[in-house]
């Protein structure tokens, strides 16, 4: 299970670390995919700045909680990704909710969601915890197992003193 999170997660950061190298290398792209519209020099410089910057710290941020002991930086790029959606629905107030403004929405939640799940799932006490059950249930079943075993013994020494007791003929 948890490496099927680290999957997704990874890809998720993977999708923000291009989407912010495309920023900062071709603004022009992001410009048409964000619908920005024509911008001059320091707009450009902005978009590479601050989306560029944005998408890549999220990403990288995502990918820093991948490693072992540091899980609590997927609650940061879960917190970036969460205030971006709550500037998308802050807009909905004023303007007209658009398809690439749902896609938009739809893959921010997602990604709140998943890393804020990842966040939990990759938590060290869960992992021994599970750990703990398993050994538990293992335990469970060696003792159940040698209690069959005593059981069968117990059965065979009962069989053993019947035929003893019996008189030769």
């Amino acid at each position: 299970m948890t490496w099927v999170i680290r999957l997704l997660v990874a890809g998720f950061a993977t999708l923000f670390i291009i989407i912010g190298v495309r920023a900062m290398l071709d603004p022009q792209s992001i410009i048409s995919q964000f619908e920005l519209g024509r911008q001059r020099a320091t707009g450009l410089s902005a978009i590479r700045a601050d989306m560029g910057g944005f998408f890549i710290s999220g990403g990288l941020a995502a990918l820093v909680g991948l490693l072992p002991g540091r899980r609590e930086w997927l609650l940061g790029a879960a917190a970036m990704v969460a205030l971006a959606f709550t500037g998308r629905a802050f807009g909905l107030m004023s303007d007209p909710l658009t398809a690439n403004i749902a896609q938009s929405m739809i893959i921010e939640a997602i990604a709140v969601v998943l890393l804020v799940a990842s966040f939990a799932i990759l938590n060290p006490r869960r992992r021994e915890a599970l750990a703990a059950e398993q050994a538990e249930a293992a335990e469970r079943e060696r003792l159940a197992a040698e209690q069959n075993d005593i059981a069968l013994q117990n059965a065979s020494d009962g069989q053993r003193d019947r035929d003893l007791a019996q008189p030769i003929v």
